[in-house]
């Protein structure tokens, strides 16, 4: 037996390997999605889920797998639920109504969720989601603050009702209990590609407004970068930690010390990535020379970007819209990534509403995508004139490198080489570009 602590990495392919291999059943045709709930100096415990490949998307049992990092042994799959009896307790804590049903809902990548109705009052419903990354107190804490001091009209969120305990619970327990009003609607996502031009000019206007909204929450002095916790029970009681989206650490004072943590982070992204081997021999050896000798070049101008408060996941797959009126913004919804940190980190996703969706993660524009991406900025023209500053266009500069530094791997593993220069196509691009001028 080896007395060496099994890694991370290693435990991840020992898991889905376990997982193709039948260890969850039959395997043929889906793919396995996995997250880490926890890390111990002894097991690694990580939710894992088959979902079907080009299936609906449905809500799917999701199971915790622990790992021996001595052993290597694999626990049995543990299937990930809240009993009816707990669901029942938490709504009658939180709400003080009497559980009538509850029902399997959509999941999010590091939830599960049950969609509940009550007995008082047949009317109403709410999603109570089962969270392992989110600190619930503190995201249940942010959104009643942002229903209190922002117009709804502008930033709409779900109404919260935080169960007694909860931060106590997630503390010992290692996951938290969130319960929402639920939100009549349809996700944006799927949506927004069908519209017609002038209904997605009138909804990107709202987007912007929504974004600007966020980017005015008043931040502790001075501001540094890191994930935005809201303290229980204190309205608009907001500190800063360490980033553990990306588990880069600080809090950081300095935008370029972000940047580099950043850009060390994207180059480790690029060497576990799988099926980009040509990509790798094309540029990581380059990569890692950039990133051990021009670091240091990140210009001081770069510390003069804007520092906000910013929902990390505000894309179209967490904003709901009317069924009936698909320009209204119901609710923006699964607040678990929030940070303070430069305006533009948000760049890419902002861009994304001017593009077709696509494997690559950057289609072709819409057409006509100009005039969107003129709709964005005109409705926040303080941010439009941030974006024209040398901070803005240096910091971006570098936050895209590392971005792109990582391609996606191709659906298709028979791919020429073309193909795959053409998919990588903005990868290379961006890449290139930064490689070259140093």
């Amino acid at each position: 037996m080896s007395t060496q602590l099994m890694t991370q990495d290693a435990a991840a392919s020992t898991l889905v390997a376990y997982a193709f291999g039948g260890g969850m059943g039959a395997s043929e045709g889906k793919g396995v999605m996995y997250s880490l709930i926890s890390e111990t100096p002894s097991v690694f415990a990580w939710w894992v889920a088959l979902e079907d490949s080009d299936g609906p998307p449905i809500p799917v049992d999701r199971y915790l797998i622990e790992i021996d990092r001595r052993s290597r042994q694999v626990s049995p799959p543990k299937k990930v639920q809240i009993p009816e009896t707990e669901l029942a307790e938490a709504i009658l804590a939180a709400t003080g109504q009497r559980l009538a049903s509850s029902a399997r809902f959509t999941d999010g990548l590091l939830s599960i969720s049950y969609k509940v109705t009550v007995q008082d009052d047949p009317d109403v419903a709410y999603v109570v989601q089962l969270r392992h990354f989110g600190q619930v107190a503190s995201m249940d804490s942010l959104i009643s603050w942002i229903s209190i001091n922002i117009d709804p009209r502008i930033l709409p969120v779900p109404s919260v009702y935080p169960i007694p305990g909860e931060r106590q619970r997630q503390e010992a327990l290692g996951n938290g209990r969130q319960i929402t009003r639920f939100i009549p609607g349809e996700m944006a996502f799927p949506i927004y590609p069908t519209l017609p031009h002038d209904q997605r000019l009138i909804l990107v206007r709202k987007i912007a407004l929504a974004f600007q909204a966020c980017w005015q929450i008043p931040m502790p002095e001075p501001h540094v970068i890191g994930e935005l916790i809201a303290d229980e029970g204190e309205v608009g009681g907001f500190r800063i930690g360490p980033d553990r989206h990306h588990d880069l650490g600080g809090p950081f004072s300095s935008v370029r010390e972000y940047l580099r943590a950043y850009l060390r982070y994207s180059f480790v992204t690029l060497e576990k990535q799988n099926g980009i081997d040509e990509y790798k021999e094309w540029f990581q050896t380059r990569i890692k020379g950039f990133i051990d000798q021009h670091l240091d070049d990140i210009p001081l101008v770069v510390e003069d970007i804007p520092i906000v408060a910013m929902h990390t996941d505000m894309g179209l797959h967490n904003i709901i819209i009317s069924s009936e009126t698909p320009t209204e913004i119901r609710a923006i919804i699964d607040w678990e990534f929030v940070a303070s940190a430069p305006y533009a980190s948000l760049h890419s996703m902002i861009e994304n509403l001017f593009r077709e969706q696509a494997p690559n993660q950057f289609g072709p524009e819409f057409d006509r995508a100009d005039e969107l991406r003129d709709a964005f900025w005109d409705s926040i023209p303080d941010w439009k004139r941030c974006n024209q500053s040398t901070a803005t266009k240096e910091y971006l500069k570098w936050f895209r490198f590392g971005v792109f530094m990582k391609p996606e791997a191709p659906m298709d593993d028979n791919m020429s080489e073309e193909e795959k220069r053409a998919f990588w196509a903005e990868n290379i691009r961006v890449v290139e570009g930064m490689l070259n001028k140093y």
